[in-house]
């Protein structure tokens, strides 16, 4: 059964279920189903409705127990603690309320049979290329949705800030697209519901954590693209926020527990001080206000400490693998969590799919800070939080300078060759995401000032070094938003996404020379990768920049890639033999994007302000 099948079978047998339970007061069980043959055998349900916390529960449905019940703070909240027996069958399980000493008429709970293989499913690796989309600013497939009942902002175009309409099934209405392109993982900024006033369309103000969007489709339509992608050999990542929920979310106006969300629900911003983490001076105010202070005033902290939410969480992204295919996640301000939190959550959603990826968000420029979260480290104080990924934002920041600077002994390229350095203090580089922009950062063009060359010379780069590489939605047209800022300008509308739009990037019509060039010269260069397995595991061989020419290559059992990056102002005369403790024997090598081979044992000539990748032959 595929993953939209099931959903509509659980959304059926869901309604029946608070048909049936509808004079109790039960308004909502969070997760609304489960899986039979997890590898967990517990399982904490939470269930919302007037004056449940003095219920009692039980069940007798072969292969699962009322292990204990837990009541809320709230009049309103019961969490159920399960125990599944390994051989626990697919079913509506029977739970029994009694409140107020009135038998209720049993619910019936989704227990569903879980897809074959999910445990094995294989999360996004180095042999990936991602494509980040701000799904309001794709394409809207359907306009039918852009006005929804029952959430407040509605589309405004004109608005850099308000929501324009994009949604799921414009993604994949342009699943043709994306493949042509050449990526094969696509990471969404949130989906899920943000119902509030306004600026809701980036996705990060939750106020429902299992609810996409109506705005953006529905649970079904989320997994329809799941499986629609995979079909493209695409897979999903998840954009999950643990930090933190919208002010809109019904926990705010009811909270379970008193210490749901720091600071009593008061706005207390953070201190953003993510280098306290290895201050061997930092206060412990410093570090305490870090992780408790808010992300933004709409935006209340979660209290991961709390064991009844820390377990609603991984339910949540534990449901979200499950009911929509995913391939990973991404979670977002990683380090604004607690410490206690982060390896509880990561080993209960890897032993549910051991191998899955996650990546964490965390922005600072330093390596030492970076590598301090991933799985395998060694850390001076003992602290282990188990994240397999990071997004690589040190490498980020040497890739602008490197393109943006003019080259000398210590600056352009020496960035790249610099920051590369700092490898030995990961447990795994190769598991770092690299990208050149997303969503919270100017574009890369505009960044380094519109110059074209160094646009294609950073982007080779992006796609050649170690790690997995993501490019933003738009990059491959050589997007740009020189003298504008904010992120409503960072998230511009996709040229083509909307009826009426002047250019289209889909159909190709009316795009500049510039951005049909630059689309040609993307998909050349992911389609290529896809084929080069020393670009996905082979080891990384660099030599300093000199003379304005950075050489490194990509070394597996039966290729080498040789890539050269000339970021002087002249042509280049390279001579070959300064490589020759990896050339080797080699004579010949062929240019990978070109119809061109050159004779390693002569000099080459590289123009100014470009790269050029080899496959030695």
């Amino acid at each position: 059964m595929n993953n939209v099948k099931a959903l509509k079978t659980l959304l059926v047998t869901f309604y029946m279920s608070f048909s049936s339970l509808g004079s109790a007061g039960v308004d909502r069980i969070d997760p609304p189903n489960w899986w039979a043959g997890m590898a967990a055998s517990d399982l904490q349900l939470m269930v919302y409705g007037n004056g449940m916390r003095g219920c009692q529960v039980s069940t007798n449905y072969p292969g699962v127990a009322v292990d204990s019940v837990t009541r809320g703070d709230s009049q309103n909240y019961l969490f159920i603690n399960l125990t599944l027996a390994e051989a626990v069958k697919p079913g509506g399980v029977d739970l029994q309320f009694v409140c107020d000493g009135k038998v209720l008429h049993d619910a019936s709970y989704p227990l569903l049979a879980r897809r074959e293989g999910s445990s094995e499913r294989q999360g996004f690796s180095s042999k990936d290329v991602i494509y980040l989309v701000v799904p309001d600013r794709f394409a809207n497939g359907d306009p039918s949705n852009d006005q929804v009942a029952g959430v407040i902002e509605g589309p405004d175009r004109n608005d850099d800030y308000g929501r324009h309409g994009g949604d799921i099934q414009g993604i994949i209405d342009h699943l043709d697209y994306l493949e042509a392109l050449g990526v094969t993982q696509l990471w969404l900024t949130p989906v899920l519901e943000n119902n509030y006033q306004h600026s809701t369309y980036h996705g990060y103000a939750i106020s429902d954590l299992y609810a996409v969007d109506p705005r953006m489709g529905s649970n079904a339509l989320y997994a329809e693209l799941a499986d629609k992608a995979a079909e493209k050999g695409i897979g999903i990542i998840h954009d999950l926020v643990l930090n933190h929920i919208s002010i809109a979310h019904p926990w705010i106006g009811d909270i379970p527990e008193k210490d749901w969300v720091h600071h009593d629900r008061k706005f207390v911003r953070t201190n953003d001080r993510h280098e306290a983490i290895i201050d061997p001076h930092a206060s412990a105010s410093d570090k305490e206000r870090m992780v408790t202070g808010w992300f933004d005033h709409h935006m209340p902290d979660l209290d991961q400490r709390n064991p009844l939410l820390a377990r609603y969480l991984q339910q949540n992204a534990i449901w979200w693998v499950e009911t929509a295919g995913l391939s990973g996640f991404r979670i977002d301000t990683w380090p604004y969590l607690h410490a206690s939190f982060m390896p509880s959550f990561i080993d209960a959603v890897m032993s549910e799919y051991p191998n899955l990826n996650i990546v964490g968000e965390e922005t600072d420029w330093n390596s030492r800070i970076v590598s301090y979260w991933q799985r395998g480290k060694k850390n001076a104080d003992g602290f282990h939080a188990g994240v397999p990924s990071m997004m690589d934002f040190p490498l980020t920041h040497a890739i602008i300078d490197a393109f943006s600077e003019e080259e000398s002994w210590n600056t352009g390229l020496s960035h790249l060759y610099r920051t590369l350095a700092n490898d030995s203090v990961y447990a795994d580089s190769s598991n770092l995401i690299v990208f050149a922009d997303n969503h919270d950062r100017d574009r890369f063009l505009t960044a380094i000032d519109d110059q074209l060359d160094r646009f294609k010379m950073g982007i080779i780069f992006l796609m050649t070094t170690r790690g997995i590489p993501q490019i933003y939605y738009g990059t491959e047209l050589a997007a740009s938003h020189r003298g504008q800022r904010g992120d409503g300008i960072r998230r511009s509308d996709f040229p083509g996404g909307w009826a009426g739009d002047r250019k289209n990037a889909f159909t190709g019509e009316r795009l500049s020379t510039d951005e049909r060039d630059t689309l040609k010269f993307f998909k050349k260069l992911l389609n290529w990768r896809k084929t080069a397995p020393a670009i996905h595991d082979g080891r990384l061989v660099h030599f300093g920049p000199l003379e304005g020419i950075y050489a490194y290559f990509r070394i597996a059992d039966n290729q080498t890639i040789m890539v050269l990056i000339n970021n002087a102002k002249t042509l280049q005369s390279v001579d070959f033999q300064r490589f020759k403790e990896v050339i080797g024997a080699s004579k010949m090598a062929s240019n990978v994007l070109e119809s061109q081979m050159i004779d390693l044992t002569k000099p080459f000539s590289i123009p100014k302000k470009s790269a050029v990748i080899f496959e030695l032959q």
